[in-house]
């Protein structure tokens, strides 16, 4: 990723994008980064010369940032989410900074300025906000910089004019068929493939993009209804099987990840990119980020059987909870046996469940957390191919249904841009800030399992398709041992006193450097 220009034009950038660290960028974790890709694509068909620099794969990104930045673009572009990558992403706008005195703009854009724009413009490191979707809202701004015309009649976006914070208009959702075709040629995209902890046996395996967008569901944990307004929006199984098939093939790939967020929403239209993927003979495994497990119950046999014949190897599914009090309370629309019953039948027709868990919800008592426990055992005793994320610790992000809920229970949110860096999944919240309805002990013991957790399953799966060998064995050496052992321990309940985590963070900061933070 690090530019080595033959001529000027290597060089040269009318606009610069950029992806920060999200703080666990490792070997299969590193995807492409399709939030810049998605906005690139009409700019590059407008003949704009694009560069993406991609801060996960390249430790030399300043000195590529500032190189681009000598050729005088119109603006940069630096996509965030809360938590981590606010860090990093903030480290690439004073690199803007420094180089061309504030004389080029700093544009944000993605779900955390999205939904808090004038907070986040607050900071003296970014001028302009891109709110919600930015295929043409970002090319609007680009051409208005460029020619030096006003933001005003630019929908979607805040920026600052002297001492005060404009917004404009918000822009209506976009027809997702009007979608361009991902501009791979801005990207090494060879760096993207490697053997996926989900397809092991496939070495091939590439995040292809999405073929919808949006989510009809109202999740209290999810901030998707205010970003997609509840809306999913699907490509024409045509148009998707048109990307699919084409990326396939252009880059010889035999496995595909399917990012949408409901990709089996609509059953019919699932099939019917399924007997395309047959008749292409495409010949991959695949995997999707979203299946709930009630749409699954609800499939036909036939349904599924053709899922698995097209290459279906794996389905995510969002489980959240053993508490089906919990589970009302998030407005998950499940409840536990809709989970065990779709474990039953990912079985039954040889598709991998992979199931995300959650734990430390508002009035979540300690029983409940153990329940949570107690399902991630009983789907791994009923399938032992289930595969497992996290029982992550629930945090409340801006704009989630579950957000209000949260304050009357005493959360008290950031109130400026940085202090959001620590808002992530990770970090175990020492003040209680994040989760301030659990009691200090309640708070450790919830770290304890989620990091306990983490280690028996997630890492060990990222750790086993490592290319990196000097890296893979010595993170094997040490944590195969303990992996087992934390397994036996959260079956057991024995997570009130774990001082062998001591070596976990040790080795968490060791490979991760600044990348994880603790709030005090």
């Amino acid at each position: 990723m690090n530019p080595s220009p033959k001529n000027i034009n290597e060089i040269s950038a009318d606009v610069i994008l950029v992806y920060p660290r999200t703080g666990f960028d490792l070997g299969p974790t590193v995807m492409p980064p399709h939030s810049l890709l998605t906005i690139a694509a009409p700019l590059v068909k407008k003949g704009y010369k694009v560069k993406i620099i991609d801060q996960r794969l390249d430790p030399n990104w300043e000195n590529a940032l500032a190189l681009f930045l000598g050729s005088k673009p119109i603006c940069v572009g630096i996509s965030a989410m809360t938590g981590t990558q606010i860090y990093f992403a903030l480290l690439a706008s004073g690199v803007v900074r420094k180089h061309t005195d504030g004389k080029v703009p700093v544009i944000w854009g993605g779900p955390h300025p999205s939904i808090l724009p004038e907070q986040t413009l607050n900071n003296e490191m970014i001028d302009i906000i891109c709110i919600g979707e930015g295929d043409i809202t970002f090319l609007e701004l680009v051409e208005a910089i460029g020619h030096k015309k006003q933001l005003s009649g630019i929908k979607g976006i805040a920026y600052k004019e002297g001492t005060s914070i404009i917004k404009t208009p918000e822009r209506s959702l976009l027809d997702v068929e009007t979608l361009l075709p991902v501009p791979w040629e801005l990207i090494d995209v060879e760096q993207y493939i490697h053997r996926d902890f989900y397809l092991k046996t496939n070495y091939r395996t590439l995040d292809i993009g999405q073929t919808s967008r949006g989510c009809p569901f109202q999740c209290g944990f999810c901030c998707s209804a205010v970003l997609r307004e509840r809306k999913w929006r699907a490509m024409s199984s045509g148009l998707a099987l048109e990307n699919i098939i084409g990326t396939v093939r252009r880059f010889k790939l035999d496995g595909i990840w399917i990012r949408d967020d409901e990709f089996y929403i609509d059953r019919e239209r699932a099939s019917e990119i399924c007997r395309g993927m047959i008749n292409a003979k495409l010949n991959v495994n695949f995997y999707t980020s979203g299946t709930r497990v009630d749409v699954f119950n609800g499939s036909k046999d036939e349904q599924i059987s053709l899922l698995k014949r097209a290459g279906a190897h794996v389905l995510k599914f969002g489980a959240e909870s053993g508490s089906n009090r919990v589970l009302k309370l998030m407005n998950k629309g499940i409840c536990v046996e809709d989970t065990i019953k779709a474990n039953f039948r990912a079985k039954k027709h040889g598709i991998i469940p992979a199931f995300a868990l959650m734990a430390g919800f508002p009035t979540e008592t300690m029983e409940e957390m153990n329940q949570t426990i107690e399902l991630h055992f009983r789907l791994k005793k009923d399938n032992p191919d289930a595969k497992f994320e996290s029982i992550a610790p629930f945090t409340t992000l801006p704009g989630t249904p579950l957000f209000d809920y949260a304050l009357e229970y005493g959360l008290k949110p950031p109130q400026r841009l940085e202090e959001w860096i620590h808002w992530n999944f990770e970090s175990y919240d020492v003040s209680g800030r994040k989760n301030p309805w659990l009691s200090k002990i309640q708070r450790k013991r919830l770290a304890n399992i989620s990091y306990m957790y983490l280690i028996s399953n997630a890492v060990k799966n990222v750790i086993d398709v490592i290319e990196n060998k000097p890296v893979k064995y010595a993170l094997q050496m040490i944590l195969n041992p303990i992996t087992p052992y934390f397994s036996w321990r959260l079956k057991r309940k024995k997570y009130t006193f774990v001082p062998e985590l001591i070596l976990a963070d040790f080795v968490k900061k060791y490979f991760f450097g600044k990348s994880r933070f603790v709030i005090k």
